[in-house]
């Protein structure tokens, strides 16, 4: 396999500013992922050639793009006063973080993560989360880390230092999360974050610091609701919350534990916590009401004569054994013999307990 590093922290763009050091390097072989950096600067490599007309530099902003032909993407580094920002939009890569090879280190940087589109998967001391499209999380300068994505992906990677953020907020707490940006202020100021990035090439440089302000403000406010999720919110009302979000989603056979976690900005571990109490995981719960559903319209005359397996299909169960034995398990008779019964009784009500019989 042929690697050659490409990229290095260099620092006659941002030096001092933007404090990361990754590397940056591409896979010769056909169909791999390749490696690609999002915060280097500028890089070496002659397959990243920033463009004058689209490069731009005044006292407190400044904004390079770079042409990744290599890997078919395209990397933009950018000073916003304090804030560093990386943008990267690119087919399957992956980014790896040196924090050794920090030009100016600082233990206090936080990078979060935006994850515009596609999925991304970050790992870090041990841990892994995956990102997708409309979450965002929180990774540790001082650790290293990789972000690998299979697919054609857009992200971006904000740095701040801690002593930026209010002094009663913790970030550290919520690393290893995946954030939702769906609503509230996480969608604040995730949809600022991604509209100022795209803007800058147009902002002049003497805003930099209130746009800068103003995004940090937002950060501010969007991590301390995170926070007072953790604190204030009763695992009752979390509950609630994952029964409203799975009975919206209960026929789609890609609800997992993984997807419900992501989409609601919680951990598989806080979770799986919600559920201790009630003495059924939560793809029991999903599970249950399935079948519910099922056993309703296998009561439905109007639904005779549909196929049993396209019945359990309409309701998330790709695999028809794995349908059946679960209703067995569930109701104490198989779903064919169920139905027969329900359409022999049909001249009464017939609840499952009669058929049980």
């Amino acid at each position: 396999m042929r690697r050659t590093d490409i990229a290095s922290a260099s620092s006659n763009l941002t030096s001092g500013h933007i404090r990361s050091a990754t590397s940056l390097s591409v896979d010769g072989t056909t169909g791999s992922m390749r490696l690609v950096v999002t915060l280097a600067i500028p890089p070496r490599d002659t397959a990243l050639q920033p463009s004058p007309a689209r490069s731009g530099n005044s006292e407190t902003l400044t904004w390079q793009r770079f042409d990744a032909r290599s890997v078919k993407g395209v990397l933009h580094l950018t000073r916003v006063a304090w804030l560093a920002i990386g943008g990267l939009r690119a087919g399957p890569h992956r980014v790896v973080h040196h924090p050794r090879r920090m030009t100016t280190p600082s233990r206090s940087d936080m990078h979060f993560v935006l994850q515009v589109s596609g999925t991304s998967v970050l790992e870090q001391h041990g841990r892994s989360l995956t990102l997708q499209p409309g979450n965002w999380g929180m990774l540790g300068a001082d650790l290293s880390y990789t972000i690998a994505s299979r697919e054609q992906s857009e992200r971006l990677v904000i740095v701040i230092g801690q002593e930026r953020l209010a002094s009663d907020i913790k970030p550290a707490t919520l690393v290893g999360r995946a954030l939702s940006a769906t609503s509230g202020t996480g969608r604040l100021f995730f949809s600022t974050a991604v509209c100022l990035a795209d803007e800058l090439p147009y902002i002049r440089g003497e805003n930099a610091q209130t746009l800068a302000e103003q995004l940090t403000s937002l950060l501010d406010v969007a991590l301390r609701n995170e926070l007072s999720l953790d604190l204030v919110e009763d695992n009752d009302g979390r509950r609630e919350r994952v029964y409203r979000y799975v009975t919206r989603h209960l026929r789609e056979p890609q609800l997992t534990v993984e997807r419900i976690a992501a989409d609601l900005g919680w951990s598989r571990r806080t979770l799986a916590r919600v559920f201790e109490a009630r003495g059924e995981t939560l793809m029991e719960h999903v599970y249950r009401e399935r079948l519910e559903g099922i056993r309703r319209d296998l009561l439905d005359p109007t639904l005779e004569a549909h196929a049993l397996a396209d019945i359990a299909r309409s309701w998330g169960f790709r695999n028809y054994t794995h349908f059946s034995d679960r209703f067995r398990a569930q109701f104490g008779i198989p779903p064919a013999a169920f139905r027969r019964r329900a359409m022999s009784r049909q001249t009464k009500p017939v609840e499952a307990s009669e058929l049980n019989t």
